[in-house]
């Protein structure tokens, strides 16, 4: 079979499957078409994002201390501490002169009451956890768990002589002295036993007198007896 022969021999064959795929329908119909020709709708979503820049406040440097939780920084400015409760009179003093002590020179950053030392602590907690500044009632946990440390522990104004005491009460009087035991009355003197009344004095002008009363012979010391009766003077008259 010759080239020529061949041709005419594969034309039938494929003048068959341009039959079958114009038959099948494969190729687009018009609405089809129509449906391709239509762009899809684009939206564009355009997204604005907001940078908020924080400021940290500059350091400032402690110039004095007024009490625990009052500071006074350079260019005059007074800080008070938020949270913390006025100074006690039992401790107010030694705290202060503490805090001023810890804290006289250094540079701390000051955000409203609230001041923070050079390592980022909170100078309020600081001060309440060493016990040298009581929380306010109605402080934050932070503070109250600080105040709860420092009073299991002792420290400052929860110990002695304070004991977390503002005042403490005057120690009371001594108990009064004893009296003094009475001193007894001393003894009365005994009375002297009573003297005998001395004889009444006897006077007899004579002899005769001595014996008519009874009293001859009159020795020497007896009542009547003198020595003009007694002519011999031997202590006997009236003999």
């Amino acid at each position: 079979m010759n080239a020529t022969g061949s041709a005419r021999g594969l034309a039938p064959l494929l003048a068959i499957p341009v039959l079958l795929l114009t038959s099948c329908g494969t190729g687009p119909s018009t609405n089809d078409s129509a449906a391709l020709s239509i762009a899809p709708s684009t939206t564009t979503s355009t997204t604005t994002t907001t940078t908020t820049t924080t400021t940290t406040p500059p350091p400032v440097q402690v110039a004095d201390v007024v009490d625990a939780r009052t500071i006074v920084v350079t260019g005059g400015a007074t800080v008070q501490l938020a949270g913390l409760a006025q100074p006690g009179a039992c401790w107010g003093q030694s705290a202060t002169g503490a805090v001023k002590n810890s804290l006289a020179g250094k540079y701390l950053r000051v955000n409203g009451g609230t001041v923070l030392l050079p390592d980022g602590t909170d100078l309020a907690v600081f001060l309440v956890g060493q016990g040298l500044a009581r929380a306010e009632q109605a402080a934050g946990a932070v503070l109250s768990a600080a105040q709860a440390t420092a009073q299991q522990a002792k420290l400052g104004l929860w110990g002695a002589p304070c004991d977390g005491a503002d005042t403490v009460a005057p120690p009371p009087p001594p108990p009064p002295a004893p009296k003094p035991a009475p001193v007894p009355a001393p003894e009365p003197a005994p009375k002297p036993a009573p003297q005998p009344e001395p004889a009444p004095e006897v006077y007899y002008r004579n002899c005769d007198a001595a014996r008519a009363a009874g009293a001859a012979p009159l020795h020497r010391g007896e009542p009547g007896y003198r020595a003009p009766l007694d002519r011999d003077n031997d202590g006997v008259a009236c003999e």
